[in-house]
Order: C-alpha cells, then sequence, then structure tokens
C-alpha cells in the first residue's frame, strides 16, 4: 500500500507542551484514520509550525476525496514517499 506525507500548518505547535501538542495532532489526523477501509494512519512528525502526517492510503486522490467528504481542513500539501533514506537503507540496482 502506497504511503504518503500530509503536510498541515499548525502555527504554535512546537510552544505546546508535549501532551497538548500530541492531543492537537491527534485532533488533526485522526479524522482520517479508518474512515475508509484501506486508510491508516501510521505516525506524525511534528514541528515548531508543522505537523507532517504518514498515512498509508490507495492513493492521493482519495485521501483529497475524504478530506472533502469529511470537510476536514483542507492541508498545504500530500505527497506520495517514493523512497525512504537513512544511514542504514541499502539501495539496490
Amino acid at each position: 500500500m502506497p504511503e504518503f506525507v500530509i503536510e498541515k500548518s499548525m502555527p504554535g505547535l512546537g510552544n505546546l507542551s508535549p501532551l497538548q501538542r500530541d492531543l492537537s495532532v491527534r485532533r488533526s489526523c485522526s479524522p482520517l484514520h479508518g474512515v475508509a477501509p484501506d486508510v491508516e494512519w501510521v505516525r506524525s512528525y511534528l514541528t515548531a509550525n508543522k505537523c507532517y502526517c504518514v498515512f498509508r492510503a490507495p492513493s492521493e486522490q482519495a485521501l483529497w476525496d475524504l478530506i472533502r467528504q469529511w470537510d476536514i481542513e483542507p492541508p498545504i500539501s500530500i505527497s506520495e514517499i517514493k523512497q525512504i533514506a537513512g544511514p542504514n537503507t541499502q539501495v539496490e540496482g
């Protein structure tokens, strides 16, 4: 299943307590989790003013359609993850 990063603006996120940040991100990302059979919230990365939520979904369009259907505040962007790189990843080919 493809994975996507949903970029959301959350001004002041970094000024909140860890509990408040967690609750804010859960309120922001969890509405999409499980609303369709193949949509799953995997994790989120928090910065001072943004949240990057990783979702598994059939397509980018499926996420946009759910956001419109459930009247969720639109994100800045949705991007498909093409590759994960890090100090321990190996690329073949």
